[in-house]
């Protein structure tokens, strides 16, 4: 039952009301007691402090305790039976046919009247007032307006008196008190299904293991489970009534602004909280076709591993560390915003990810990008070309030896707990491609050691040509194709995106700018010209043309006939039958040739020119012979 405080401005209604709230349904009286106005407000606070859920109170108390409380306010309103009995006693005083009798007062205290003018032959005016200050004003005003008498309480009857005005008290008799006993036992028992379901949703809530929380349209947190608290390792104090971005500022903005902007969805999304892998779910609340605040679930994962803060040190002196991330990398077109979108999806989860494209069209940013949303972003991540290194090398490389080994002496382990990332995944040898399915699969295998270690690494591979064509062909194991495109991204051409050029562009130019301190600006043809042109070689001639253009720029405005030349210069030319490439750099002629007569063997190539297969690497990929990221 709902606790009642019954709260009257006149002592005598007390033991009116007593007997009648003893026995109203649905209710039970927390206190009744006569309440001067002035004290009304802070004595509701007290009660609703005290558990009080539902105040009965009159005219300007009744206001007042309303402003004051967040609880339900029933008004003992006057009915029109009392009301009817004093107009038939004025009348009978007055002795007038048809007097004008005004009803002074406040409008939540009155039952309506607007029948009483032909019922009683009588003119009824009603001055309903605010505040306390305006009935003394509104007695004046209904004399001067010619009322005969004036209806009203205590205040109303004073000033009558003062101005000789003939007026009657407005009581609370049986009736009114009847009427809001009536009305509190219809809301006390709203009450009593509110707190009923309450209890019965709490109980599910607080007997399921996913975390819970509730958040307004505007994302303030309303309510939370018991398991929430748990597994965000929060205090309601700390949650209850906040943003959310400001309880959990580790939630990406985007899944808010999807639910309550948009009215989608999020489905487990792996997001790192409080040090643990915490998967997310997130449905807007949506009444009537409007979004009414969302609903956010909580699944704890697996704890993250962090490294040491001497180990993290190491890593990031030899360059074991991710730079790029999703707000530095441009996507203006509609398919650049697609695969942005696509990849920070990919990024919540710890699946393998496997990225396609031409050379050059960002490979390895996005990985960069990838692991830096990741629930492993603090921890290592470990880039690995491998077409840059004979087998023996790589072999050794990435899975050390397990003899007289020391800690962390190869790549697999270094990036435990975080990212391997494996460019040019196609190179590895058979034997290799074993190791990296045992990897995938959380088995570190060593070389000369027979014990397996459990591993714990994300690997993140890029191809430039056709994975799965290579597998039909018998050149790739299918098995390590299918672990590793769980997740597969394919990153189109910048010739297919033309409006992410010129932001790129942008993004090359100011990073060589600041590196060169030589600062340029290109003309409207210049930046029509790089949106125009096809750019073969991708980000990585982009990247060196604009590098170029910052160097060799004579003036500080560059024009479209400087760019052309730049271009033409860093660009190959096919001849008519297709099968030779051209270059004007003397050593990229050389050695494209030298390729072709050896049909593509680097061990070739490198033994004629007496250098080593790596120096060999370093040559071909600075003139863009080499297949790059």
């Amino acid at each position: 039952m709902a606790k009642m405080a019954v709260l009257v401005p006149y002592p005598e209604m007390c033991d009116m009301a007593r007997p009648m709230a003893s026995q109203a349904k649905h209710v039970t009286p927390l206190c009744i007691e006569y309440t001067e106005t002035p004290a009304i407000q802070g004595r509701a606070r007290e009660l609703e402090q005290q558990g009080c859920e539902l105040i009965v109170a009159r005219g300007l108390q009744a206001t007042l305790a309303r402003q004051a409380v967040k609880i339900p306010v029933v008004e003992i309103r006057v009915t029109g039976q009392e009301i009817g009995v004093l107009v038939q006693d004025l009348k009978r005083e007055l002795d007038i046919g048809r007097p004008r009798i005004g009803l002074v007062g406040f409008s939540n205290a009155l039952s309506d009247t607007s029948s009483f003018n032909g019922l009683f032959g009588i003119e009824m005016p009603r001055y309903m007032a605010e505040s306390g200050e305006e009935l003394i004003r509104f007695v004046d005003m209904a004399r001067d307006a010619g009322c005969h008498a004036v209806i009203g309480g205590d205040v109303v009857c004073q000033r009558a008196r003062e101005i000789g005005l003939p007026f009657r008290f407005i009581p609370s008799g049986y009736e009114s008190l009847q009427d809001a006993f009536r009305m509190a036992s219809q809301v006390g028992y709203a009450i009593e299904l509110e707190k009923n379901n309450r209890a019965e949703m709490d109980a599910m809530l607080n007997f399921t293991f996913n975390g819970i929380v509730q958040v307004s349209a505007g994302g303030t947190v309303l309510r939370a489970n018991r398991a929430a608290f748990n597994i965000l390792n929060i205090t309601p104090l700390e949650m209850l009534g906040k943003p959310i971005t400001d309880v959990l500022p580790e939630l990406p903005r985007s899944l808010f602004d999807q639910a309550l902007q948009e009215g989608r969805e999020s489905y487990a999304v792996h997001v790192p909280i409080r040090k643990m892998a915490v998967v997310v779910n997130v449905a807007p609340i949506v009444v009537d076709n409007a979004i009414n605040g969302a609903i956010l679930t909580f699944q704890e994962g697996e704890r993250i591993a962090e490294m040491s803060g001497e180990f993290r040190r190491d890593l990031y002196q030899r360059g074991y560390f991710a730079r790029a991330s999703f707000g530095q990398m441009p996507g203006e077109s509609a398919e650049g915003r697609r695969l942005l979108a696509e990849a920070k999806r990919m990024a919540y989860y710890s699946a393998p990810v496997l990225l396609t494209g031409e050379p050059g069209t960002g490979k390895e940013i996005t990985a960069q990008a990838i692991h830096n949303e990741s629930v492993a972003r603090e921890n290592a991540f470990i880039p690995l070309d491998c077409a840059a290194f004979q087998e023996d090398t790589l072999d050794a490389m990435l899975f050390g030896s397990y003899i007289g080994r020391k800690d962390n002496s190869c790549l697999a382990e270094a990036a435990q707990n975080g990212t391997l990332y494996l460019a040019h995944i196609e190179a590895l040898s058979p034997e290799l491609q074993y190791k990296v399915l045992d990897l995938v699969r959380g088995r570190l295998r060593h070389n000369g050691g027979h014990p397996i270690l459990a591993s714990n690494v994300r690997i993140l591979a890029s191809c430039d040509g056709d994975l799965l064509a290579r597998v039909e062909r018998g050149l790739f194991r299918s098995d390590l194709y299918y672990e590793l495109s769980v997740l597969c991204l394919h990153l189109p051409p910048l010739r297919a995106r033309k409006e992410d050029i010129l932001p790129w562009a942008n993004l090359y130019l100011g990073r060589y700018q600041r590196k060169h301190k030589r600062y340029i600006t290109l003309t409207q043809e210049a930046c029509r010209c790089l949106e125009s042109h096809s750019w073969p070689g991708n980000l990585n001639q982009l990247r060196s043309v604009c590098e170029r253009i910052v160097l060799l720029a004579g003036k500080r405005q560059v024009s479209d006939t400087f760019l052309r030349r730049q271009i033409e210069q860093l660009s190959p030319r096919v001849t008519d039958s297709g099968s030779v490439v051209v270059y004007q750099d003397k050593e990229a002629m050389q050695l494209a040739q030298l390729l072709e007569k050896h049909h593509g063997s680097r061990q070739a190539v490198a033994e004629e020119l007496g250098i080593s297969k790596t120096t060999l690497w370093r040559r071909m990929k600075r003139h863009g012979l080499a297949d790059g990221e």
